[in-house]
């Protein structure tokens, strides 16, 4: 009996200790609570599955080993525990899973078609950007961005090449399902950005897309317990390459020999400036984000509020920007009925200086004070006496400003008020059938005004004149003591989109039909403008009352108001999507789209597109292959209209200032005239593309990579032509062009875990891109010139068989006895500003709780044109290096030529290579152990924003995206007036609780 009871004791008491509960909570790799995560108990095999708080409990032995999986996340196992366990699932690299948005629809990036490119919240907020563009620059294979660090200034961004000049350029910004601009938005508020590249996954959106699709994704609320996170961080900013220019020693040496005297200048300058100290600080950035969200099964929330402050390197510019988001996500009826709400306040404000401060610090000479002795300021004039710089000299050397009084002049002032947001219904019908409708709006205020001293800047550039001097100018006209322009503009706009997705799954046939509808307006955009003289100085003018202080003045001589006739499209779209037995995948498009641009039947088009997958690894042959765990195949056709061009090109437009002779007396009328003629048959320019994908993962997915070849062509390209006077007095547009981009992209990305402590990925992408204008085959096609340097000479023209904004220019030949250059008698091709390849290269590595990361971009195979240098007058200081190979006589072999003070011809000397390979980011973090239990992260880091640059331009940045937003026939890949690449260390804090 006594053995019986003993038996049954030991029973129970193992039964207790079999029944025991391991309990805890599941996060991801940010913290957030993870529902829905399935944890089976290895040894019994019992599973739970994690709340909607991310805890869970499951019958286990301390001990047992569990097993923790999740759709998107690495699989893990841990051991069970006496203590509450907290499990993180960290994202899966590359995962075949994870969603991607192709528009008006997701996709499992394993059953995507075409050419898609995710990049996540992680990658984007790594550099420290007001721009989340700027801050994916080198992510993205086939994507070049050209960065642009003036304070409150945007990169330019190209997709495959440049198909276009007088059309758009910009991709279509899609954010949250609104299309819309990307100003106001801040890095931290995005989840993820999808960038579509080929025709097949453009055809979709139609006119708007030739250029590219960034669909943007921000941050919601999830599933759980309230979640509240503050990141911030505090930097400071320098010019990242310097150019040593002589100082006063060396610049009178120079202009000395080109003068030809050896005193003209005196060697013993009393200054000895070093202009571009002058103008530059320190610059400083600080950001601040904080963020509250959380969800239940019916709704969730996410409200944040962002400020950013930048202070710019140059003396005086600053930018603050403030924002304020909220989205919200409602359930009803059941969860049939799911409205979601988002809306995004901006408020920014930007005082900027003139960027040719840059150059004028470049031109002006060492010999020439900041201020003379007396107080006044300094100006080139020289005593021709003693050679010295002297206030009271006769002989003004070079034409160049004083960049320190340019500044100090300046006062710019611009407020931007942007409020855009959507709306978003959509219905579940049935099992099968879902109705979205969403309306985004955008619309933006902008004040601004710009006051100068005139009599004060007479004064800065006559170090000798008084202000009777300055009065007396003027004769018997109004004295105009200073001028103060205010300006005012609106700028809406608004997508609405209706459509109908049907989803099905039969046996093996999975089916997605999506068919609706968009309507759109644009530029809708009006400007007033008003100009008063002699307003009281005073510190603010932004509410100053422009009638007071003034004579009567006509109206139309100081206020203008300009408005914009709005842009509108109308489209239908339908798309069909077939999948068979998770293998064989094809996707087809139509959109039939009309806009408001062109006139008659040339308003309307249609845009088809199709593509198809092959998933190879799904195949039975692939079964036992150990190496290639996943293969696609695909390819894909589209085309694409491209409308953004100037608002109606082919509706005829009046212009007034003609005089006419009417009746017998012949008296003179005034009258209006149409100044060119129209071509009624303008019509899209139209983009086709053919696009041949790989995508693969092999070595057990540690290896992953996407290789793509393209050939995309737009046709019927819009140009100038110059037809006969009898036909059109000036310069008109035809569809006359065709314009070819040819390229390969690859990329590629390891990742690994050597053990719960070390992981480490290594990635990188590499992009070949041929841009040429193919034909254009008017035969009165236009000279095409632009590139302009101010001083009478231009550098670049479209050219059939060459690259869009090629330079074009006299070749150096030589030099003649005299030690000047010799030149071709033609103009030749000195390549393009356009890169023709690009890459970037990304390491990470974390070790238990620190984190290391790197990332480095480079372009290769453009030119950059020196401007600045070739921007002379005579009399402008030099580079120091010039000084160190100069012809002489005793020198003939010098690589420069011999001294001279004149207006340099444009030529290939100012032509330089403009490759680079630049250090992007570099950025160590360390998370502190958990210490409160109230706060899930902390984790402090400190990053390296462009530390290190490699480049054989001499000048202060071969990166120039130039004016007009990279026009390619304006500045970009010129220097000349253009902000230095800055280079950032700073420090940076992420709470989460």
């Amino acid at each position: 009996m006594k053995g019986t009871f003993s038996f049954f004791l030991f029973f129970l008491v193992t039964s207790i200790a079999n029944s025991q509960t391991i309990s805890g909570v599941v996060i991801d790799d940010t913290n957030q609570p993870l529902p829905g995560v399935n944890i089976i108990v290895q040894a019994s095999g019992k599973s739970a599955v994690s709340g909607i708080d991310g805890k869970f409990s499951i019958d286990a032995n301390v001990g047992d080993v569990i097993n923790f999986s999740f759709i998107g996340y690495e699989t893990i196992t841990k051991k069970g525990a006496n203590e509450s366990m907290t499990v993180v699932l960290k994202t899966e690299a590359n995962n075949l899973n994870e969603v991607v948005v192709i528009g008006y629809g997701t996709k499992k990036m394993g059953s995507v078609t075409g050419s898609v490119v995710q990049i996540k919240a992680a990658d984007i907020i790594k550099t420290a950007a007001q721009s989340p563009i700027q801050a994916i620059q080198g992510k993205a294979a086939g994507v070049n961005i050209v960065t642009n660090d003036e304070p409150g200034a945007n990169p330019s961004i190209r997709i495959r090449g440049l198909g276009t000049i007088l059309g758009g350029r910009d991709p279509l910004y899609v954010v949250d399902g609104i299309e819309t601009s990307l100003n106001g938005l801040s890095p931290n508020e995005i989840a993820t950005i999808d960038i579509l590249k080929d025709a097949s996954s453009l055809a979709i959106y139609g006119q708007k897309g030739a250029n590219g699709v960034v669909i943007i994704t921000t941050k919601k609320g999830k599933l759980g317990q309230i979640k509240v996170s503050y990141d911030s961080y505090y930097g400071q900013k320098f010019i990242q390459k310097n150019v040593d220019m002589a100082d006063s020693y060396r610049f009178a040496y120079y202009n000395n020999t080109a003068a030809g005297s050896s005193s003209y200048y005196s060697f013993d300058q009393p200054y000895n400036t070093n202009w571009l100290d002058e103008i530059t600080d320190t610059g400083e950035v600080i950001n601040n984000h904080i963020s509250i969200s959380g969800a239940n099964e019916n709704a969730s929330y996410y409200f944040a509020a962002t400020n950013y402050k930048e202070k710019g390197i140059l003396m005086g510019t600053e930018y603050e920007r403030n924002n304020i988001n909220s989205r919200n996500e409602f359930k009803l009826i059941d969860k049939k009925l799911k409205i979601s709400q988002n809306i995004n306040l901006t408020i920014a404000r930007n005082n900027t200086k003139p960027l040719s401060a840059f150059t004028n610090a470049y031109k002006q000479s060492p010999i020439v004070p900041v201020k003379f002795d007396n107080g006044r300021w300094g100006v080139p004039l020289r005593n021709p006496t003693t050679g010295l710089i002297d206030i009271n000299g006769s002989d003004r050397f070079n034409n160049v400003g004083n960049p320190v009084a340019q500044l100090y002049y300046t006062n710019d002032q611009n407020k931007d008020v942007t409020l855009f947001g959507s709306i978003s219904a959509e219905l579940k019908l049935s099992k099968d059938f879902t109705y979205t409708s969403n309306f985004g709006a955008s619309y933006n205020n902008y004040k601004g005004f710009s006051y100068i001293p005139n009599d004060q800047i007479y004064l800065s550039q006559n170090a000798t004149s008084s202000i009777e001097d300055y009065e007396a100018s003027f004769g018997t006209n109004e004295i105009k003591y200073n001028t103060l322009t205010q300006k005012r503009s609106d700028y809406y706009e608004f997508n609405w989109d209706n459509y109908l997705t049907f989803k099905r799954t039969f046996g093996k046939h999975d089916v997605t039909a999506v068919v609706g509808m968009s309507r759109t307006t644009k530029k809708d955009f009006e400007n007033l403008e008003g100009t008063r003289f002699n307003v009281p100085a005073q510190s603010n003018y932004w509410s100053f009352d422009l009638s007071s202080f003034n004579t009567p003045t006509a109206p139309g001589a100081v206020v203008t108001n300009h408005r914009d006739t709005p842009v509108v499209s109308l489209a239908y779209f339908g798309r069909l999507e077939y999948e068979y037995n998770g293998k064989y995948l094809v996707s087809a498009t139509i959109r039939r789209e009309g806009t408001s641009i062109f006139q008659g039947g040339k308003n309307w088009g249609v845009f088809p597109s199709i593509s198809a997958g092959w998933l190879v690894s799904e195949e039975k042959f692939m079964e036992n292959n150990k190496f290639i765990n996943f293969l696609k195949v695909r390819g894909g056709y589209g085309e694409i209209g491209n409308a953004n061009s100037l608002n109606s090109l082919n509706v005829p437009i009046f212009s007034s200032g003609a005089n006419y002779a009417l009746g017998s007396t012949q008296n003179i009328a005034p009258g209006s005239y149409q100044p060119y003629a129209v071509d009624p048959n303008l019509t899209w320019e139209t983009m086709q593309e053919l696009d041949f994908g790989i995508d693969f993962k092999v070595l057990k997915n540690r290896l992953s990579g996407t290789i793509d070849l393209y050939d995309r062509k737009s046709l019927d390209v819009i140009l100038p032509v110059d037809l006969p006077d009898v036909i059109s007095e000036g310069r008109t547009v035809v569809n006359t062009g065709d314009v070819s981009n040819k390229g390969v992209e690859v990329s590629l990305r390891w990742d690994t875990k050597i053990n719960d402590n070390w992981s480490y990925w290594v990635g990188g992408n590499y992009s070949y891109n041929k841009n040429e204008l193919v034909k254009a085959d008017n035969s009165y096609f236009a000279t095409l010139i632009g590139g302009g340097l101010g001083n009478g000479q231009w550098t670049k023209q479209v050219l059939v068989g060459e690259a869009l904004g090629s330079f074009y220019v006299y070749q150096v030949t030589g030099k003649n006895s005299d030690g000047n250059f010799t030149y071709s008698n033609e103009r030749v091709v000195a390549g393009s500003y356009l890169p023709t390849y690009t890459y970037g290269l990304s390491f990470g590595i974390n070790y238990k709780n620190f984190d290391f990361s790197t990332d480095a971009y480079g372009v290769g195979g453009n030119k950059v044109y020196n401007g600045k240098k070739a921007q002379r007058f005579g009399g402008e200081n030099i580079e120091s290096d010039y000084l160190d190979s100069f012809w002489t006589p005793s020198t003939p072999n010098g690589a420069n030529p011999a001294p001279f003070n004149e207006v340099p011809i444009a030529s290939t000397y100012y032509v330089e290579d403009g490759s680079y390979l630049r250090i992007n980011n570099i950025t160590l973090g360390y998370t502190l152990p958990k210490f409160f239990d109230k706060i899930d992260k902390v984790r402090v880091y400190a990053t390296a924003i462009n530390p290190f640059m490699f480049t054989k331009y001499s000048g202060y940045s071969p990166e120039v995206s130039g004016s007009n937003n990279a026009d390619p026939l304006g500045s970009a890949g010129i220097e000349l007036d253009a902000y230095p690449t800055n280079k950032t260390f700073l420090f940076g804090l992420n709470v989460s609780f």
